[in-house]
Protein backbone atom coordinates (compact mmCIF):
# COMPACT_ATOMS: atom_id res chain seq x y z
CA UNK A 1 0.00 0.00 0.00
CA UNK A 2 1.23 3.28 -1.17
CA UNK A 3 0.57 6.20 1.18
CA UNK A 4 1.10 9.52 -0.61
CA UNK A 5 2.02 12.98 0.87
CA UNK A 6 -1.00 14.41 1.09
CA UNK A 7 -2.68 11.16 2.98
CA UNK A 8 0.17 11.55 4.94
CA UNK A 9 -0.03 15.00 5.99
CA UNK A 10 -4.06 14.38 6.85
CA UNK A 11 -3.11 11.40 8.98
CA UNK A 12 -0.11 13.73 10.99
CA UNK A 13 -2.75 15.92 11.61
CA UNK A 14 -4.66 13.92 13.56
CA UNK A 15 -2.26 12.55 15.30
CA UNK A 16 -0.86 16.21 16.15
CA UNK A 17 -3.87 17.28 17.31
CA UNK A 18 -4.88 13.87 19.42
CA UNK A 19 -0.76 14.49 20.82
CA UNK A 20 -1.77 17.84 22.36
CA UNK A 21 -5.18 16.64 23.65
CA UNK A 22 -3.35 14.16 25.22
CA UNK A 23 -0.47 16.53 26.85
CA UNK A 24 -2.87 18.87 27.83
CA UNK A 25 -4.57 16.25 29.96
CA UNK A 26 -1.77 15.07 30.95
CA UNK A 27 -0.19 17.52 32.12
CA UNK A 28 -3.14 19.59 33.93
CA UNK A 29 -4.74 16.97 35.66
CA UNK A 30 -4.36 15.79 39.19
CA UNK A 31 -1.28 13.84 39.87
CA UNK A 32 -3.76 10.22 40.39
CA UNK A 33 -5.22 11.30 36.97
CA UNK A 34 -2.02 11.54 34.80
CA UNK A 35 -1.70 8.65 32.53
CA UNK A 36 1.72 6.63 32.73
CA UNK A 37 3.89 4.61 30.11
CA UNK A 38 5.05 1.59 31.93
CA UNK A 39 8.72 1.58 32.32
CA UNK A 40 9.46 5.07 31.05
CA UNK A 41 11.20 7.87 32.98
CA UNK A 42 8.99 10.95 33.31
CA UNK A 43 11.79 12.61 31.72
CA UNK A 44 11.61 10.42 28.49
CA UNK A 45 7.80 10.60 28.58
CA UNK A 46 7.88 14.53 28.34
CA UNK A 47 11.04 14.62 25.62
CA UNK A 48 8.70 12.08 23.82
CA UNK A 49 5.16 13.77 23.91
CA UNK A 50 6.51 16.98 22.96
CA UNK A 51 8.93 15.38 20.45
CA UNK A 52 5.33 13.53 18.97
CA UNK A 53 3.41 16.70 18.80
CA UNK A 54 6.21 18.92 17.16
CA UNK A 55 6.65 15.93 14.28
CA UNK A 56 3.51 14.97 13.44
CA UNK A 57 1.98 18.78 13.76
CA UNK A 58 5.38 20.18 11.70
CA UNK A 59 5.04 18.04 9.18
CA UNK A 60 1.68 18.41 8.95
CA UNK A 61 1.97 22.28 8.60
CA UNK A 62 5.60 22.39 7.22
CA UNK A 63 4.82 26.37 6.39
CA UNK A 64 4.21 26.86 9.95
CA UNK A 65 6.81 24.53 11.29
CA UNK A 66 9.07 27.15 12.81
CA UNK A 67 6.13 28.85 14.26
CA UNK A 68 5.02 25.62 16.06
CA UNK A 69 8.03 25.10 17.13
CA UNK A 70 8.09 28.76 19.14
CA UNK A 71 4.47 27.96 20.14
CA UNK A 72 5.20 25.05 21.35
CA UNK A 73 8.27 26.72 23.66
CA UNK A 74 5.96 29.27 24.74
CA UNK A 75 3.46 25.96 25.92
CA UNK A 76 6.08 24.31 27.73
CA UNK A 77 6.89 27.19 30.13
CA UNK A 78 3.20 27.93 30.52
CA UNK A 79 1.80 24.31 31.16
CA UNK A 80 5.02 23.97 34.32
CA UNK A 81 3.64 27.39 35.54
CA UNK A 82 0.12 26.15 35.20
CA UNK A 83 0.97 23.19 37.13
CA UNK A 84 1.96 25.51 40.33
CA UNK A 85 -1.92 26.21 40.25
CA UNK A 86 -2.94 22.25 40.67
CA UNK A 87 -2.01 21.33 44.50
CA UNK A 88 -0.62 17.86 43.46
CA UNK A 89 1.65 18.64 40.66
CA UNK A 90 4.83 20.83 40.32
CA UNK A 91 6.29 22.63 37.63
CA UNK A 92 9.99 22.98 37.54
CA UNK A 93 11.90 24.57 34.95
CA UNK A 94 13.80 21.41 34.30
CA UNK A 95 10.74 19.86 32.73
CA UNK A 96 9.92 22.69 30.98
CA UNK A 97 13.49 22.15 29.43
CA UNK A 98 12.89 18.24 28.87
CA UNK A 99 9.87 19.01 26.92
CA UNK A 100 11.71 22.13 24.81
CA UNK A 101 14.31 19.53 23.75
CA UNK A 102 11.98 16.91 22.78
CA UNK A 103 9.89 19.82 20.72
CA UNK A 104 12.97 20.75 18.75
CA UNK A 105 13.80 16.89 18.08
CA UNK A 106 10.29 16.74 16.52
CA UNK A 107 10.79 19.89 14.65
CA UNK A 108 13.77 17.98 13.29
CA UNK A 109 12.12 15.08 12.66
CA UNK A 110 9.17 16.02 10.47
CA UNK A 111 11.90 18.28 8.39
CA UNK A 112 14.27 15.77 7.89
CA UNK A 113 10.95 13.23 6.80
CA UNK A 114 9.72 16.82 4.11
CA UNK A 115 13.10 16.28 2.34
CA UNK A 116 13.24 12.08 2.97
CA UNK A 117 9.65 11.93 0.69
CA UNK A 118 11.02 15.17 -1.34
CA UNK A 119 13.86 12.96 -2.70
CA UNK A 120 11.64 10.15 -3.13
CA UNK A 121 9.25 12.42 -5.70
CA UNK A 122 12.35 14.07 -7.34
CA UNK A 123 13.74 11.63 -10.16
CA UNK A 124 17.24 11.48 -10.76
CA UNK A 125 18.51 13.70 -12.75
Amino acid sequence: MHLDTTTLRRIAVFLGWSALAVILFATLSPLGLRPRVPSVGVGVERFGAFALLTATLGFAYPRWRWRLLACVVVLAIGLEWLQTLEATRHGRPLDALEKIAGAVAGTLAALFVDRLLARRQDPPA
